[in-house]
């Protein structure tokens, strides 16, 4: 019988698997199953505090179940600032947001939108601020918010636009079209950041 390069292939990886089959641990059943088990702790009595007897025996404590986090645990608030960097074009104010460790802002609900009115017009009622909705690389003209890269839902109806457009607010509420790229477009703009 002549051994060839193939039957030799053969045998060295049946000896790899018979081996890998060896090395996997077996099933054993005088181990205790999960249920069965409790973890403990010990203790020595006399460590804790609450044990009036102060002997030295060792005390099993339970171990206490998974802790759940509340439902609203992953929901962050929003809070809106006004950027401490002066005023700037719409890129500038994106920018400065950034710096400042936050976003320019976005609306996501009418609650919010109000929330700004508020804060705007007992700020500086007559001010437009720089907000995070522009159209700039969209070939319908549809709103995004330059931070989060997310449709806008929020837009007033009655803004229409027809070119290249960000976009800034003012005290009333009212969305105003501005051009993203001149550098005489000079604002103060909004920041958001999460708590």
């Amino acid at each position: 019988m002549f051994v060839t390069k193939e039957t030799l292939a053969v045998v060295l990886l049946l000896a790899t698997c018979i081996s890998f089959s060896l090395a996997l641990p077996t099933a054993d059943d005088s181990l205790p199953k999960p249920e069965d088990s409790v973890a403990k702790l010990n203790t020595p009595i006399g460590s804790d505090p609450a044990n009036i007897n102060g002997g030295a025996e060792d005390k099993p404590i339970e171990r206490a179940g998974r802790i759940l986090l509340p439902t609203d645990f992953a929901v962050k608030k929003k809070k809106y600032t006004i950027g401490t960097r002066g005023v700037g074009s719409f890129f500038r104010a994106w920018r400065n947001c950034i710096a400042e460790g936050k976003g320019l802002a976005t609306i996501e609900s009418e609650e919010e939108q109000k929330f700004l009115e508020a804060m705007l017009d007992a700020i500086s009622p007559n001010t437009r601020y720089w907000i995070g909705a522009t159209n700039l690389g969209a070939s319908n003209f549809q709103l995004t918010w330059i931070t989060t890269d997310l449709p806008v839902q929020t837009a007033p109806e009655s803004l229409i636009l027809n070119k290249p457009t960000c976009i800034s607010l003012s005290s009333s509420g009212t969305w105003h079209k501005n051009n993203c790229f001149s550098t005489v477009t000079s604002k103060p703009y909004i920041c958001e950041e999460y708590y």
